[in-house]
């Protein structure tokens, strides 16, 4: 099993709603296409642009394999459509444990938009306080 952490490290002046939507069409990206190649390109240049996820704010963007793991810069249009700050985000793969908690852990954390949903969820105090600690280097 395949796994990455998603980091935000230039969030390019965009609000945190936008941020997450990204996050989230690179994590599916990246579920199709987790060795990357050539595909991973053309998923993320067709979802992004799409009115619900950037919009008109998307420009254009570049992905770079490093290793195992991609850099992905997101260029963007300001609001009077001029170049904007660039969305920088890493793309680390993760290697997921074999014991059912780990597992289960990176299956949680790939389908949870962020750490105010794991309170959410009605873990066990033992189990939250590791989700909570995984998002916090995920972020």
């Amino acid at each position: 099993m395949v796994s990455f952490s998603i980091c935000v490290d230039l969030t390019g002046n965009l609000g945190e709603d936008i941020l997450s939507k990204i996050r989230q069409v690179i994590r599916d990206s990246l579920d199709l296409h987790p060795e990357g190649g050539h595909l991973l390109l053309p998923s993320l240049a067709s979802s992004l642009p799409l009115p619900h996820v950037m919009g008109p704010t998307y420009r254009y963007l570049w992905v770079d394999k490093i290793g195992h793991s991609f850099s992905i810069q997101i260029e963007t249009h300001n609001e009077e459509g001029g170049r904007g700050v660039p969305v920088l985000v890493w793309a680390i793969r993760r290697k997921v444990g074999h014991t059912l908690s780990a597992i289960c852990m990176n299956t949680i954390m790939g389908r949870l938009k962020g750490v105010a949903e794991v309170k959410k969820l009605g873990l066990p105090k033992t189990v939250e306080k590791d989700m909570m600690k995984a998002f916090g280097r995920e972020s």
